[in-house]
């Protein structure tokens, strides 16, 4: 929603306007009121607003006039008309033209404010839509230059594969980095580890004469300080810079310019240089980042007897991790994910099988989602389904421990291949700090640690895209289902409002202890359903989690004073401490706040003999960027076999609940970019441990 939104009423009878602009800057609206509706138009001209509710039938200008006036200025500008002379026409003009609302006088307060609401709730998505398209096109223009670097690194890479003269090789390279850096002018200049002097191996916008006599010492003049030094240089101005004076002054345009040593292997082979850019502004630490990769692949032309072999190997490398990327995005089923991992990574190393462990939530079991096996080991091995983990290795926000881990896959596997000779490899795949799963590489030979690297990258780079590629159909199906939930659900308002009124009426007339019984029954599950239609409302609204920096501490203090009278009525002793240098976390307030009002209101409910609930606010054990917050109570605990289902939405351990209280405190957490736990023994208690970003 709209901070403080802008409202523009317009309507020919002045106590219609102040009526209207009382009511809504009670509603805490800006307001703005005019009977006239020239003034209106010259307001909609000069002003922003956010909405304009105006009158239809009006002297001069119309209303329905104004509404094409206003969307005309402004597509996302919402309007709703008023009239006391309602019309099939002048509403269906009214929707033709795009009006948000069209409502009869005289006004039923409720239902104006609530089109109010929704009205600006449109305007603030159409907003945050252009916003995010005004970012996407900033962003789009951002990768096509990056793109456009990427593209001419790859181009010089490929080039190198095919030229056969060093000077051609030379010179597309530094065409290259003309191009995308941008300058006029630029020379590759070789180092003569004999004479100790460079000249000029390739050059652009430099006449023959000076490319042909051009000698430098080594420590001479800027080039030869980079040469010497083996440091890349900015000169941000060549006239106040003590080190060096110009050489071939009518040459130089502007007065910066760059120059990077061509190293390889640990030594200097020359330099590369650029001058007089082409904006006429200085160079900057990105021209330098970028220069000094085409500077490494000017080493490489230099130092020909190394080149070939290595650089087809890292473009074999990097086109299978963008294949890898390319290929899952359009995959929605981890079994296709495993094929794509398992095909890539045999075009750079031979393996005979890829198996895929992904860790269950808080169940401390490796479970296996695919594998793929090459025809030799199809029919003879009987892989392990499941692997259970030690609880204190994958505990709550503690170092996972990788060795304990691998010995309990190695045994598990070293069982199932004890009559095949092959080698094991276990690669761990984190994503946002924990661990995610285990890829189990299986090859007849053992795997260097460099192709272990390799392996455990594209791993990594494979389950980090699925993840966010599945984030992103999560998330629209969720926005989907909010809409259809909530409208549903609004639909749903009605007729349970009449079911009830009808049995307060019902209930009046007909006596009896059965039929009071029943009413009785009958009302306590109508406000049950009402209930439970706001709560699917609550969590099916897909809300734009705004964050910023809060301290946790008041947050927890406001809730356990609304739990105050709760806990002197069960007798509940509550603590809360804090660690010192607590620092501020990004987060969206209210909404943590309910999540964290919800466990302490479970936790007093499940106290029902009393008991202590304790707060403790520190950071994280493990020196992780979180601030953590433990959240235990001494109630009844929960069951083993339900604590893993108390996140699934429409669970509850309760009579009376709808199960989406728990579901949504995981849903908040997660949306602010934090993690939660849980540990519980029944009987004793229950902990939840949230951690959330700095």
């Amino acid at each position: 929603m709209i901070d403080k939104a802008k409202i523009l009423i317009v309507d020919d009878e002045r106590r219609m306007c102040d009526s209207l602009k009382t009511l809504l800057e009670i509603e805490g609206y800006s307001i703005l009121a005019v009977s006239d509706s020239e003034e209106a138009v010259n307001l909609i001209n000069n002003e922003n607003f956010d909405l304009v509710i105006t009158d239809i039938k009006m002297p001069g200008i119309s209303g329905l006039d104004i509404l094409k006036r206003a969307r005309k200025k402004d597509p996302s500008l919402e309007v709703i008309l008023i009239t006391g002379y309602a019309s099939l026409s002048s509403a269906k003009e009214a929707v033709e033209l795009g009006a948000f609302g069209y409502i009869t006088k005289p006004i039923e307060f409720e239902d104006f404010k609530l089109k109010v609401i929704r009205s600006l709730e449109k305007r603030s998505n159409a907003l945050e839509k252009n916003r995010l398209l005004e970012q996407l096109t900033k962003t789009n223009t951002l990768l096509k230059q990056k793109l456009s670097e990427i593209d001419a690194l790859f181009s010089a890479s490929t080039m190198l594969a095919t030229a056969i003269d060093l000077t051609e090789a030379l010179t597309q390279i530094l065409s290259l980095a003309i191009d995308v850096i941008g300058a006029k002018i630029g020379s590759v200049m070789i180092l003569d580890p004999t004479k100790n002097e460079l000249y000029i191996g390739a050059a652009c916008g430099l006449s023959d004469d000076i490319v042909l006599n051009t000698k430098l010492k080594l420590g001479s003049s800027i080039a030869g300080y980079v040469a010497k030094t083996a440091e890349p240089l900015i000169v941000e101005d060549i006239e106040k810079d003590p080190r060096f004076s110009r050489i071939n002054r009518q040459h130089y345009e502007s007065k910066s310019l760059i120059s990077v040593p061509l190293r390889y292997k640990g030594r200097i082979l020359g330099v590369i240089n650029l001058n007089n850019k082409t904006t006429g502004t200085t160079f900057n630490e990105d021209d330098l980042k970028l220069l000094t990769s085409f500077a490494a692949q000017a080493a490489i032309a230099i130092d020909r007897a190394n080149i070939f072999a290595d650089r087809g190997e890292k473009i074999n490398e990097l086109t299978v991790l963008f294949d890898i990327t390319r290929k899952i995005s359009t995959i929605d089923s981890i079994e296709g994910v495993g094929e794509i991992i398992f095909n890539e990574i045999r075009k750079l190393v031979h393996i005979d099988g890829v198996i895929w462990y992904g860790l269950i939530d808080r169940a401390n079991v490796f479970r296996a989602d695919f594998s793929y096996l090459s025809e030799k080991y199809q029919k003879t091995l009987s892989l392990p389904t499941e692997l259970k983990m030690n609880k204190e290795v994958i505990g709550l926000g503690q170092d996972v421990d990788i060795g304990y881990i691998k010995d309990v896959f190695l045994k598990n596997f070293a069982e199932c291949f004890s009559s095949e000779k092959c080698a094991i490899e276990i690669v761990p795949v984190a994503l946002r700090g924990s661990i995610s799963g285990i890829m189990v590489i299986i090859s007849e030979d053992e795997l260097s640690a460099e192709r272990k690297n390799l392996a455990a990258i594209i791993a990594t780079q494979a389950a980090s895209v699925y993840e966010r590629q599945k984030a992103i159909f999560n998330g629209m199906k969720l926005v989907t289902m909010g809409k259809i939930i909530s409208e549903i659900c609004h639909d749903l308002k009605k007729p349970l409002t009449n079911l009830k009124g009808e049995i307060q009426v019902y209930k009046d007339r007909i006596k009896g202890l059965k039929a009071s019984q029943f009413f009785s029954s009958s009302e306590k599950e109508i406000n049950r359903m009402t209930e439970l239609t706001k709560e699917m409302v609550d969590f099916a609204n897909p809300n734009k989690y705004n964050t910023k920096k809060e301290l946790i501490k008041p947050i927890i203090e406001k809730a356990s004073r609304l739990l105050n009278k709760d806990f002197q009525k069960k007798n509940i002793d509550f603590t809360i401490t804090q660690s010192d240098g607590i620092p501020e976390v990004e987060i969206n307030k209210n909404e943590v706040f309910e999540a964290i009002l919800n466990i302490m209101l479970n936790a007093v409910e499940s106290m029902v003999d009393g008991g202590r609930l304790d707060v403790k606010i520190s950071m994280h054990p493990t020196g992780d960027p979180y601030v953590q917050i433990t959240i235990s109570d001494t109630g009844c605990g929960i069951p083993e076999d339900k604590l893993q289902r108390i996140f699934e939405r429409y669970y509850t351990t309760k009579e009376s609940g709808s199960g989406l209280g728990l579901a949504i405190v995981e849903r908040v957490i997660s949306a602010n970019n934090g993690r939660l736990f849980v540990e519980s023994e029944e009987g004793k208690g229950t902990t939840f441990k949230i951690d959330l970003p700095i």
